[in-house]
């Protein structure tokens, strides 16, 4: 940046942008200095707030117990260096903490383990201070080498701690923008940046980056997955696979042991079953609750369903290294024929929405209703381009999830394919063996995936799914082997939005960079934004239900009433 980034008390980034009601979210993917309540920005967003039946000052909650939460399936392996499920991340969300945090009642990131931060002059340098007193579940002391050791597991090409399935997905939490990290002395690390980066304060918060106990790594190695040790509310009691994960409050913990005892993370995949179990008790909340159970369950007294922001993209990521789908056109006329109103209605039943800014959601900054026209339903023209492309009749396969909304939307777009000449196939798989598929390659034409706002910020989103350096460019699409000079013109305008404090450049940068992408390359087709359904049994209090919708738990606090 040309200009010497504006700083706050505390030596934070701050950006040069006016706001708007929607523009502070600006600020939270960037350095935290916003503090819009929750409630005030789903009033923004034209959502009603969650009716969550109370919280600590309302109700009396009840020490101890167990919390049973309904996942959508684990591998039993807890690792911040690997992603399985949902559900294994967001037990490693309940172990280890970070540097930084975002507790979504704001969007802004806040300090978590680390107790200050600065910014070098030229902002590449980020020096935390750490909170002292932290212990991790081993009893060791937590200090800034642990921290080193951490990012260093993943960003070091040949770390024996590193599973072979790793994704080391902390590159791409902080879009690969590490040039080295340090621990200064015990509580002072420094972290140096190739360029600034006015969102890496809210990336950090990411599940990639937190922290393990360095002993633990000594010990366990690349089987840390299945012994994680981190400082967070609640330690690893066990982990079976295609079962569940069971957890236990850390007396020791920082921020205050738990209200809870014990907290069980089911794998359970059965919408009825699941929305049965939440009826009779015996799941007390999850956030994987099927889209056709929500009215159902609004109604019963016993349970409580959040009405929440629609943050959640879906999207078809299309392979354009294999040769059915090599051609513009093909890729272009799949876009086109996706009948997303059909979607909203019939597989997400009103729980979701039309994207109109094309890869950021209309919740977002920098969502830009200029793009709507790149996701029209056009079954005549998307038609035409198969005809012209030489492609009726040809065959591809569409893989997706067998659970939740997955094989009801994958069976519409099958549809929706049919209609224009193609001849599709689906292939549905459990959410452990689709994960290793959607991002291989070799292993897939079309998948259907989705992606939460972990980070509120267009860098996390439009930036980090369309960057060559990515795993959606190089695993999930390929689009990162594309045209040089396309694949360049994309990653500048990317940067242009990453390092803009002003938000309507900002806004434009995104908005450029999504343009060139839909009608140049079209490698990913967004699908329709959803909310996730999280329901919680009515006794259970001080959820953060805005977390639980974007995959993060955050239930240290939450309790059953007397």
């Amino acid at each position: 940046m040309s200009e010497k980034p504006l700083r706050d008390q505390d030596g934070n980034v701050v950006l040069r942008a006016s706001m708007s009601r929607r523009g502070f979210l600006v600020r939270a993917g960037a350095v935290g200095l916003a503090t819009m309540p929750l409630g005030a920005f789903l009033a923004a967003c034209g959502q009603s707030t969650t009716t969550s039946g109370g919280n600590a000052d309302l109700a009396a909650l009840r020490k101890g117990g167990t919390l049973t939460f309904a996942i959508d399936g684990t591998n039993g392996l807890l690792d911040p260096a690997v992603y399985t499920t949902l559900g294994d991340w967001m037990a490693v969300d309940c172990v280890c903490r970070g540097l930084t945090t975002i507790d979504f009642a704001s969007t802004a990131p806040r300090m978590d383990m680390a107790e200050s931060s600065k910014v070098s002059d030229d902002g590449r340098t980020l020096t935390f201070t750490l909170r002292p007193g932290i212990t991790f579940h081993d009893g060791t002391v937590f200090t800034a080498k642990d921290v080193e050791r951490s990012f260093n597991r993943q960003l070091a090409d040949t770390d024996p701690t590193r599973p072979a399935a790793s994704t080391r997905p902390i590159r791409g939490s902080t879009n690969r923008n590490i040039t080295a990290v340090r621990a200064v002395d015990e509580r002072t690390f420094e972290l140096t940046l190739k360029a600034p980066d006015l969102t890496f304060p809210s990336r950090m918060s990411d599940l990639p980056c937190r922290i393990i106990s360095s002993a633990a790594l000594e010990k366990h190695g690349d089987k840390i997955g299945q012994n994680l040790v981190g400082a967070g509310p609640f330690k690893l009691v066990s982990a079976v696979p295609q079962q569940s994960v069971t957890l236990e409050a850390f007396d020791g913990y920082y921020g205050g042991r738990p209200v809870i005892d014990r907290l069980v993370l089911q794998q359970l995949t059965d919408p009825s079953s699941l929305s049965a179990g939440l009826q009779s008790g015996q799941i007390s909340a999850s956030s994987f609750v099927s889209h056709s159970s929500a009215k159902a369950l609004a109604a019963n007294r016993k349970v409580t369903v959040h009405q929440l922001p629609k943050i959640v993209s879906v999207f078809l990521l299309m392979n354009v290294t294999n040769p059915a789908l090599q051609d513009l056109a093909v890729r272009q006329a799949i876009n086109l024929a996706i009948d997303r109103e059909q979607i909203v209605q019939n597989a997400f039943f009103g729980y979701a929405e039309v994207p109109k800014g094309f890869l950021i959601p209309a919740a977002e900054v920098a969502h830009d209703p200029g793009l709507a026209d790149l996701t029209t339903f056009d079954r005549a023209r998307a038609t035409q381009l198969i005809s012209q492309a030489g492609a009726t009749g040809r065959p591809v396969e569409l893989i997706a999830q067998n659970n939740n909304w997955y094989p009801k939307v994958a069976q519409i777009i099958e549809e929706n394919l049919k209609a224009i000449g193609l001849v599709p196939t689906v292939q549905l798989f459990d959410p452990g063996t689709f994960t290793g598929k959607v991002f291989d390659l070799k292993s897939h034409q079309i998948g259907l995936w989705e992606r939460n706002s972990y980070v509120p910020d267009p860098e996390d989103t439009a930036g980090n799914m369309l960057s060559s350096a990515g795993s959606y460019a190089n695993r999930g699409t390929g689009h990162a082997t594309l045209d040089p000079a396309l694949v360049t013109q994309l990653d500048a305008l990317l940067t242009q939005g990453l390092q803009t404090a002003d938000l309507p450049a900002r806004t434009a940068a995104y908005s450029q960079a999504q343009r060139l992408f839909a009608e140049k390359m079209m490698a990913i087709s967004p699908v329709v934004c959803a909310q996730n359904i999280v329901v919680t049994a009515a006794d259970l209090k001080n959820v953060n239900a805005p977390a639980l919708s974007s995959q993060r738990m955050q239930l240290e606090k939450a309790g059953f009433t007397e």
